[in-house]
């Protein structure tokens, strides 16, 4: 028992000084830097540098899962409407081909929403286009500009629509009164 005892004490001793391997959290990975880098020059307006950080990782990791998955994240900057160089058309078109390239992409579902809701965009926009009020010119894109008037803005423009309702009602009224009096004397 002595014997027992000893080993057991010399077993514990020596696992105490055994060091055990540190864990450390994995580095970041090229994709999730790239990323994260991308997603910090689109939250500054600087589309076109997020896109060159995209097509630098593809070039730098051809045929790889996330280079593949990089075009998603294309797609998905081209519909933002803050980008002043992309258009809903051409987003859709990048997430038709996100789609089509791989049926098992990590960003299948996003996309599918995303290309579902940019196409209703699209709709919405495309008779909302034909105001010149209600949208500005950026570029030949095809993002609608809502614009915000104040009260009084609203205020006058009602007044000269109703200006110009009355004026054609008086227009009319005259009409109506010169077929009134040709029908009460036909013979003119």
């Amino acid at each position: 028992m002595n014997r027992s005892l000893c080993i057991v004490l010399t077993s514990l001793a020596l696992g105490a000084c055994a060091q055990l391997p540190v864990v450390t959290a994995p580095a970041n990975s090229d994709f999730g830097r790239t990323l994260y880098y991308a997603r910090q020059n689109v939250d500054a307006g600087n589309y076109w540098a997020a896109d060159k950080l995209l097509d630098e990782y593809v070039r730098t990791h051809p045929d790889t899962r996330e280079a593949k998955e990089i075009a998603f994240w294309k797609a998905a900057y081209m519909l933002d409407p803050a980008n002043e160089r992309g258009s809903l058309s051409a987003g859709i078109a990048a997430l038709d081909a996100y789609l089509a390239a791989d049926s098992a992409g990590w960003y299948r579902n996003e996309a599918t929403v995303l290309r579902r809701t940019a196409v209703v965009a699209q709709g919405v926009s495309r008779p909302a286009t034909t105001d010149p009020a209600a949208t500005a010119p950026t570029g030949g894109t095809d993002t609608v500009v809502v614009v915000s008037r104040t009260r009084d803005e609203e205020i006058a423009a009602l007044k000269d629509q109703l200006a110009k309702s009355r004026d054609e009602l008086a227009k009319v009224k005259e009409e109506l009164e010169r077929i009134k009096k040709r029908l009460a004397n036909p013979s003119n």
